[in-house]
């Protein structure tokens, strides 16, 4: 017993860290977590990997609000959470995230009996379908543009569309780093060092009260969002935002936003885990690295259960008393120059991870990514590098 309690603060800490560091995701450490099997059998060693994969949702909110620095997961919640934390309401803007994951997780555990008959059965007609849903959803989002934004949107979707299909086509999973942190990253970096941004002298620990049926509403669509990216080959949880967000129809409810987007990373991966079970397929990373270990039956899937509960408690304490702590630091330091120095270091680690061919995909990627700030429209539609390749391998167009 005391073996498996072990090995559920040694995943716990690895999520911390795997969060806290930009460019770093729990799949990494799965080499180092599967080499422990040693010390704790196969069991143990399945539960560091869950609970690091669930406390890594969590914590990866810090960087992606507050420095801009995302996970492919987290990305959308740069878009409204940065704007939040230069109004101040930077702890907000995390603390609804972390409520969203929380939320997704509850959602996930109770459901699953609910799913656990109906999914073998919809699971074979949904994953030929995505594409087409994708693809509403998308000509949704241009349509309610105004004018010619329409144009500015689906050519800023098609754009970095075909430069994710170059390089998730041609290269290792790697260079989704340089690709995601160019679009998404970067551009709010290099425009803060250029505006010399400072973030307001106050920040809110105090938020808004959150109407109920807004946030069961959130949580509800965002977790079935999760689900089906949990089970579905090729479709993320950023993919599954876009859903969500069609659902919505708006990106300017910031708040019910950073709900969905914490229940869907939540339930992306909690689900990923369940479908060891549901449908024998493993979906993540680390559902993969738990099927090298072990058969995942009922009673693994029980014990799964009591990993994620109690990882998901100790990740959202966490998560909101780092950010409680980072907030303070933000407080002592220039903002500028501390976007200075996060892009010098996206820039060394994206060397580090992908070498030259990592730094020219960082550098195209930054400059598409540029682009919605210039014409000042939804930059969601630079999720198009991911999205358009899920739209063209679920209709049997790549492999």
């Amino acid at each position: 017993m005391f073996i498996l309690f072990l090995a559920l603060v040694v995943g716990i800490i690895f999520g911390i860290i795997a969060g806290l560091l930009p460019g770093l995701h729990p799949n990494n450490t799965i080499p180092i977590i599967l080499g422990m099997e040693f010390i704790f059998g196969s069991i143990g060693t399945s539960i560091v990997l869950v609970s690091s994969g669930v406390v890594n949702s969590f914590i990866n909110f810090i960087p992606s609000v507050l420095l801009g620095a995302p996970e492919e997961s987290t990305v959308l919640s740069v878009l409204p959470g940065h704007k939040l934390l230069l109004e101040g309401r930077g702890f907000e803007a995390i603390k609804l995230s972390v409520i969203g994951c929380l939320g997704g997780a509850i959602f996930s555990v109770i459901t699953l009996p609910l799913f656990a008959v109906f999914i073998p059965m919809l699971y074979e007609i949904i994953r030929y379908q995505v594409h087409w849903l994708l693809i509403v959803a998308i000509g949704y989002m241009v349509l309610n543009e105004n004018g010619k934004n329409k144009i500015y949107g689906l050519s800023i979707f098609l754009l970095a569309g075909l430069l994710g299909l170059v390089v998730l086509s041609n290269y290792s999973d790697s260079a989704l780093f340089p690709l995601l942190t160019g679009l998404f990253g970067m551009p709010s970096l290099l425009i803060a060092i250029n505006e010399k941004t400072k973030l307001p002298e106050k920040f809110s620990f105090d938020e808004n009260k959150i109407n109920r049926n807004s946030l069961f509403s959130s949580i509800s669509i965002g977790s079935i969002g999760g689900v089906v990216a949990g089970l579905l080959p090729g479709l993320g949880a950023t993919q599954s935002t876009i859903l969500t967000q069609s659902v919505f129809g708006k990106e300017d409810d910031e708040r019910s936003f950073l709900i969905s987007i914490g229940a869907i990373t939540v339930a992306d991966i909690i689900y990923s885990i369940f479908a060891l079970w549901l449908i024998s397929n493993p979906r993540s990373g680390i559902s993969v690295g738990v099927s090298k270990l072990l058969e995942v039956g009922f009673n693994e899937t029980l014990m799964f259960i009591s990993v994620i509960i109690i990882a998901s408690g100790i990740g959202a304490y966490t998560t909101i008393k780092m950010t409680k702590f980072s907030l303070d630091f933000l407080k002592k330091v220039n903002y500028s120059k501390l976007c200075l120095y996060t892009t010098v270091f996206l820039i060394i680690l994206t060397f580090i991870f992908s070498g030259f061919v990592g730094l020219l995909i960082l550098i195209i990627s930054t400059a598409v990514g540029m682009i919605p700030n210039l014409k000042n429209i939804r930059r969601t539609y630079s999720m198009g590098c991911l999205i358009f390749p899920t739209i063209l391998f679920f209709a049997g167009f790549i492999f």
